[in-house]
């Protein structure tokens, strides 16, 4: 059964989500960065999440990397291939998962993160630590890890 409360949420702000596809050794995984708007807004999503009642899921809409967000990892001068995807797909169930459960799939235009609450809690934190300047670092997401940067 659907969430009213996570279904009227809606996005605010822009979010940056990318992997860079020449040079791989360098920031392997994802990377993510999204300017204050959107941080309050994601903050305001992952509370209705957890006071969910029901398994829930939001689509976000992932903005293309500008030359100054690329520029702050700096991968090969901010010059490095990288491919995004259209949409981030948060869920989040509340039965049949176990503790510290943490996945995330692609496929060809979405990146699909499945969190139990302590992770959707550190992805929260995570990206609101992204507004005060906080980043450089990657956290793991099953067998893969998501960069977060400033």
């Amino acid at each position: 059964m659907p969430d009213e409360n996570v279904n009227k949420w809606k996005q605010k702000g822009h979010l940056y989500l990318w992997h860079y596809v020449n040079n791989t050794r360098n920031y392997p995984g994802w990377n993510l960065t999204a300017d204050t708007t959107f941080c309050d807004s994601f903050a305001d999503l992952i509370q209705r999440m957890l006071a969910a009642r029901y398994n829930c899921q939001q689509s976000l809409t992932v903005s293309s990397p500008t030359k100054e967000v690329l520029g702050v990892p700096n991968n090969q001068g901010g010059q490095a291939g990288w491919k995004a995807p259209k949409t981030l797909v948060i869920k989040h169930q509340k039965d049949k998962i176990a503790d510290d459960y943490f996945s995330l799939e692609e496929s060809e235009n979405s990146v699909i993160i499945l969190a139990d609450c302590r992770n959707l809690e550190l992805l929260k934190d995570c990206v609101l630590k992204t507004q005060e300047g906080k980043g450089d670092y990657p956290i793991e997401i099953g067998n893969t890890q998501l960069w977060f940067w400033w």
